[in-house]
C-alpha cells in the first residue's frame, strides 16, 4: 500500500499525506506519533491479527520497551476513536490487536441544543451498533443509608441518586439517567455527565436482578470512553478501568487497558485515595500483586479511614502477594459469619480462602459449608466462573487451591 494514499475505515480516515486522523466531519482527532503508527500498522492490516511483538518492533525500531508503552498507545487510539469507533479495534488476549476489516458508518455527532428524547435515541443507537462486538466494588457498601439530598443543580442530583450504587433502587438509576441526559442535551460536551450516564448502564449490568445485558454492556463503554475523549475526569478513567477489566462479556474485555486506564487516573489526581484503589485492584487481577500491595498501601496512608471496599481490595492484594494473614485481618472483621448473607460473593470466596492458605483450615471449612444455602456456586468450577475478573490464572489459581484446602469439591 503506498504510504501516501489515506486509508477509510469505519468512518474515519487516517490522512497519512498529513499525518493525522480525521473523523467522517473531517475534524482531527489527536494522536501522538506513537499512537499514530500504531494506527498506522493496524490500518495497514486490517482483518488481520497482529501481534503485540510486530506492533511494537514496527513502532519502536531499536528501542526496548515495556508493554505498557504499546498499552497506552493502544489506549490513545480507543480514545481518539470515540464511541461511535469503539467496535473498530479489537483485543484478542495474549496475542494482539486486530482492526475490523469492514467500513461501518461513523456516528453522526449530537448537536447541544437537541431535545432530551432525540439525544436518548441517538445514544442508544450508537451504542447498539458497537454492541455486536463484576466491578465488586460497584456494589452496595451501605445499602441501609439514606440517599444524599439533592441539590438543585441536576447533575449533582443524578450523582446523589447515584452514589449508592444500591441493587434495591433500579428507580433511582433510571431518574438519574433522565436527569444525565437532558444536562447533555444543553452540553454535549459535559465530560462528567457521560461517564454518570455510562454508569447507570454499568448499573444495569452488574445488579444481576436489573438483567442488564450486551446492550448496556455496549451502552456503558461508549458513554464512559465518550467521556475520557472530551477530557474527562479521574472518576471517567476509574470507570473505564472498572469497565474493562470486569465487563462479563469476553469480548468486551481488555485487562491492557484496564491498566492503561487506572494508571491515567492516579496521573490525573495522584493524592486521590479511591484512584490508587482502583489501581491495585487492576494490578492485583492482572498478575502483578506486589505492585497492587504498594498502591494499596498508599492509598491507605492517604485515608487512613478507609470504606469498605478498600479493605476488600486490600485483602485480595495481600492474599495474591503471598500473606493470607494480612488479607484475613482486612477480610475478617468486614465478613465473618455473615460473609454470604448478601450480594457481596466475591469477598467471601477470598476470606475462605484467606484463611485456608494462613492455615486456618477447620474456619475456611465452616465458611464454605455455610454457603450451601445461600450461593448458587457449589463446585469449584462455578466459582471461579463467577470470578471473571481475574485476567491473572495463577491469582485465581491461588484463590481456588485455598478452597480446595477448605473442603469445596472440584
Amino acid at each position: 500500500m503506498d504510504a501516501s494514499t489515506p486509508i477509510r475505515f469505519g468512518g474515519f480516515v487516517l490522512n497519512r499525506p498529513r499525518g493525522c486522523l480525521e473523523d467522517a466531519s473531517g475534524a482531527l482527532r489527536f494522536l501522538r506519533p506513537k499512537s499514530y503508527r500504531v494506527l498506522e500498522i493496524l490500518c495497514e492490516r486490517r482483518g488481520q491479527l497482529v501481534s503485540k511483538d510486530d506492533l511494537v518492533a514496527a513502532t519502536w525500531p531499536d528501542v526496548i520497551v515495556s508493554d505498557d508503552s504499546l498499552a497506552h498507545c493502544i489506549s490513545e487510539v480507543r480514545q481518539a476513536l470515540g464511541p461511535e469507533g469503539a467496535g473498530l479495534l479489537r483485543t484478542v488476549p495474549r496475542r494482539g490487536y486486530l482492526l475490523a476489516a469492514e467500513d461501518t458508518p461513523a456516528a453522526t455527532p449530537v448537536p447541544a441544543g437537541r431535545r432530551p428524547g432525540a439525544l436518548r435515541a441517538t445514544v442508544l443507537a450508537a451504542a447498539v451498533a458497537i454492541a455486536g462486538v463484576g466491578a465488586w466494588w460497584t456494589l452496595p457498601q451501605d445499602v441501609s443509608a439514606p440517599l444524599p439530598a439533592a441539590a438543585a443543580d441536576p447533575m449533582a442530583q443524578a450523582n446523589a441518586l447515584l452514589d449508592a450504587r444500591d441493587w434495591r433502587r433500579r428507580d433511582d438509576n433510571e431518574r438519574a439517567r433522565r436527569l444525565l441526559e437532558a444536562v447533555i442535551a444543553e452540553n454535549a460536551g459535559h465530560a462528567e455527565a457521560w461517564a454518570s450516564l455510562g454508569l447507570t448502564y454499568w448499573l444495569e449490568v452488574r445488579h444481576l436482578a436489573w438483567s442488564g445485558g450486551r446492550r448496556e454492556m455496549a451502552r456503558a463503554l461508549a458513554a464512559v470512553e465518550h467521556a475520557v475523549v472530551l477530557g474527562g475526569s479521574a472518576r471517567s478513567h476509574r470507570l473505564l478501568a472498572e469497565m474493562r477489566l470486569l465487563a462479563p462479556f469476553p469480548e468486551m474485555r481488555a485487562p491492557i487497558d484496564a491498566l492503561a486506564a487506572a494508571r491515567a487516573a492516579v496521573a490525573i489526581e495522584p493524592t486521590d485515595a479511591d484512584n490508587l484503589v482502583v489501581l491495585a485492584n487492576v494490578l492485583a487481577l492482572t498478575g502483578h500483586p506486589r505492585k497492587a500491595v504498594r498502591a494499596i498501601e498508599q492509598a491507605r496512608r492517604l485515608n487512613p479511614a478507609a470504606p469498605d471496599w478498600h479493605r476488600d481490595v486490600a485483602g485480595l492484594c495481600y492474599l495474591l502477594a503471598g500473606e493470607p494473614a494480612r488479607a484475613v485481618e482486612e477480610l475478617g472483621p468486614l465478613y465473618g459469619a455473615g460473609t454470604f448473607a448478601s450480594v457481596r460473593s466475591w469477598p467471601g470466596w477470598l476470606f475462605a480462602a484467606s484463611l485456608a492458605h494462613a492455615g486456618r483450615i477447620e474456619e475456611a471449612g465452616a465458611l464454605i459449608r455455610s454457603t450451601r444455602d445461600r450461593r448458587p456456586e457449589g463446585t469449584i468450577a462455578a466459582v471461579a466462573q463467577s470470578l471473571d475478573g481475574f485476567a491473572d490464572p495463577a491469582g485465581l489459581d491461588m484463590v481456588l487451591d485455598g478452597l480446595r484446602l477448605a473442603g469445596m469439591p472440584g
